[in-house]
């Protein structure tokens, strides 16, 4: 994820996030704007973005990306957009190199003490997003 600039050597999508705009790497092969759109629109409708302490968007963009890429991954597959239950186990914290050193790295949790189980969320038909969409609007 590059949260201000494009990385052309990536395959990356542009995301409106408020005022801000992100990019988000997506699997390579996947270029259908469309099809691109429509999993956003479902990432915003279940994972709106969000600002986490000191203000920071990262952490939430973070998982997004992440769901927006299970996504991508099923529809590459099957041709079809997942819907129904899905559970993601990857938490990201800051973690600091050394005690005695100010320098930070995002690292994932591992199973231990620090170990959280999974987040469940429901991904709706692209049909249900839409249609509250209409209703939010209409």
């Amino acid at each position: 994820m590059s949260k201000l600039y494009q990385d052309e050597s990536r395959n990356q999508t542009a995301w409106e996030c408020g005022l801000s705009k992100f990019y988000a790497n997506i699997p390579e092969g996947v270029d259908n704007e469309k099809v691109i759109n429509d999993a956003k629109s479902i990432v915003d409708y279940v994972l709106p973005q969000r600002r986490g302490p000191h203000g920071t968007a990262y952490y939430s963009f973070r998982t997004r990306e992440y769901v927006l890429n299970l996504i991508l991954y099923f529809y590459q597959k099957n041709k079809r957009f997942p819907k129904g239950d899905v559970c993601f186990v990857k938490y990201w914290y800051l973690e600091k190199e050394h005690p005695a050193k100010f320098s930070w790295f995002f690292t994932d949790r591992k199973k231990a003490r620090n170990y959280l189980p999974g987040t469940w969320i429901h991904l709706p038909t692209l049909r249900e997003v839409k249609k509250s969409k209409e209703v939010q609007h209409g």
